[in-house]
């Protein structure tokens, strides 16, 4: 890898770290629903989902099934989420967002996608849409 390269690596990782610490402190801010981050993407998860057990959600995530279901639990004492048997295998235990789950995501969405549109208005709809060709490039 050629000095150029190393260059852009370092600027890269710099940068996704101060995005992703900037993006998360003015989330966090605004969020005022008791939730972390990793809560917010578990109830998304949730929804993309529809009911689902908990080892799937633990797969997708990344995590130990133990830390999933302490996860669980909180979105459950918080009213979010709750847990029901499954009508064809009554074994099997399904997690599914509540109606307060479902407001409260809504509303977590809507101040995500504000967060993002305030920093797309800071740029020229040309670098936007270069912007966005790169990412979805590098994402491939």
């Amino acid at each position: 890898m050629g000095a150029d390269s190393e260059t852009y690596v370092e600027r890269f990782h710099t940068a996704m770290e101060s995005f992703r610490r900037k993006m998360l402190q003015e989330f966090s801010s605004q969020v005022t629903f008791g939730l972390t981050p990793p809560q917010f993407f578990l109830l998304h998860l949730i929804k993309e989902k529809g009911p689902c057990k908990a080892t799937v959600l633990a797969e997708q995530t990344e995590v130990k099934p133990s830390a999933i279901t302490v996860m669980i639990d909180r979105l459950v004492n918080h009213g979010y989420v709750e847990r029901s048997h499954d009508t064809k295998d009554r074994r099997v235990v399904l997690i599914q967002l509540t109606d307060q789950g479902k407001q409260v995501l809504e509303q977590m969405e809507r101040i995500r996608r504000q967060m993002v549109q305030r920093l797309f208005d800071k740029i020229e709809p040309q670098e936007a849409e270069y912007f966005l060709n790169i990412l979805e490039k590098l994402v491939k």
